[in-house]
């Protein structure tokens, strides 16, 4: 790999398709496989696939709050590849810019490399001629979605991809006129919405490839999109300092976020259970917004659910604020952890700029964990939907991808 741009898990509900990575279906061993893909500035994806017996063999290691942990559980660069210094600037995009100040972890590394255990990936994703900015499963996780720096996304099947290291893509999506930055699927997989340093958010019929709408969404590059639960919105997050809600059908745009300094946007997604929005700004904060629900029948209480702006008291709240992370140069990733995994510690997970990953307590708001192992800015990060399992990235002089699993105690990582 590259410097590590993006990392991501396969959803709970397709993890029966990893099994498709082996010939052996009927093995027990193949009930605990997960899935994961990690996307470099060197233009290539790469699928990972880590056993339950691994999981188990693994070294584990715990921390209490704020203390610093050793490596992560496995470390998945490639022993050929060569760790370049660069000089630092002030570019923002995730592939281009070049890593903030050498992090002061090269002890716990040193001290702990050794007992990650190295992994060989399933495939190498090869098609983008530049670096990628985000990669995404769908839902049943036969296909991967990427966003890069060539103004394309791509289309990847991953379902056979152990018999073929080296997969083209099945479709490009070609519209965006700068850098394609955050993709996502919806719900349903048949639409795919994408932001673009062109200032624009996209809507892609994934079997066609063709564009089927596009919102002039913001006045600064887009650095976040996600859709909500159920697919009929989409959260946007800029440079800009701008979060919007649009609704997918009509376009139009149902609520406008920022937080004072109006601070650029450099991560947004929506929570589990489609009420928040999670967002990561550049003045080293994350936030938790209450956004409610876009109208309609809600089928929990049999009654009609509020507007997004129906409530004037939840309109743009910050429920939550999280700071202790360092972030002022990059675009970080976020993530829910601890949702619906066997530790009931409901978490935040980001990384930061001098190399550690960050776990805030959801509603303490604390610093609950800094896992530390990596030697440059952490961009990448994500948590498995429903196992107690994390996952990290290096920048340039890292290059690694780290798995982390819970220690001895099952409350820390």
């Amino acid at each position: 790999h590259g410097a590590v741009s993006a990392v991501t898990f396969a959803p709970t509900s397709s993890q029966l398709a990893a099994s498709s990575f082996t010939s052996n279906h009927s093995s027990p061993t193949n009930q605990g496989r997960t899935l994961a893909a990690s996307a470099s500035a060197d233009g290539t994806v790469r699928t990972w696939e880590i056993t339950g017996d691994m999981l188990d063999a693994a070294p584990k290691y715990s921390s209490t709050q704020q203390e610093e942990t050793s490596s992560g559980l496995l470390s998945l660069s490639s022993p050929d590849v060569q760790i370049v210094d660069s000089t630092p600037d002030d570019v923002t995009n995730r592939n281009e810019s070049k890593p903030a100040d050498t992090p002061n972890t090269t002890s716990h590394t040193n001290k702990h490399t050794k007992n990650s255990q190295p992994l060989t990936p399933l495939s190498t994703l090869i098609g983008h001629s530049r670096g990628i900015n985000d990669v995404t499963f769908n839902r049943t996780s036969h296909y991967l979605a990427t966003a890069s720096d060539d103004k394309t996304l791509r289309l990847w099947d991953v379902t056979h991809q152990h018999s073929c290291k080296h997969s083209q893509p099945l479709v490009e999506f070609r519209s965006h006129t700068n850098f394609a930055f955050s993709v996502r699927f919806n719900p349903q997989s048949n639409l795919l919405v994408s932001g673009s340093f062109d200032e624009t958010v996209k809507l892609w019929d994934v079997r066609s490839g063709e564009c089927v709408s596009t919102i002039p969404a913001h006045s600064d590059p887009v650095t976040g999109v996600d859709f909500s639960r159920d697919g009929s919105c989409i959260v946007s997050g800029s440079h800009d300092g701008l979060i919007r809600i649009w609704d997918v059908a009509t376009s139009e745009c149902l609520k406008t976020i920022y937080a004072d300094g109006n601070s650029p946007v450099g991560h947004v997604g929506f929570s589990p259970n489609g009420k928040y929005v999670l967002a990561g700004t550049l003045d080293s904060r994350l936030r938790l917004w209450h956004v409610g629900t876009k109208a309609g029948y809600d089928e929990k209480h049999g009654v009609q659910a509020p507007d997004f702006d129906s409530s004037p008291g939840l309109r743009g709240k910050c429920s939550k604020t999280y700071s202790g992370h360092l972030n002022t140069k990059h675009c970080l990733f976020a993530s829910f952890a601890g949702m619906h995994g066997l530790i009931s510690r409901h978490s935040i997970l980001t990384g930061s700029e001098d190399g550690r990953v960050h776990v805030y307590g959801l509603q303490s708001r604390k610093v609950r964990q800094v896992l530390c192992g990596h030697v440059d800015a952490v961009l990448a990060v994500a948590a498995h939907d429903s196992k107690d399992l994390l996952c990290s990235g290096g920048m340039t002089k890292d290059r690694t991808v780290r798995f982390w699993v819970p220690g001895k105690n099952e409350m820390a990582f």
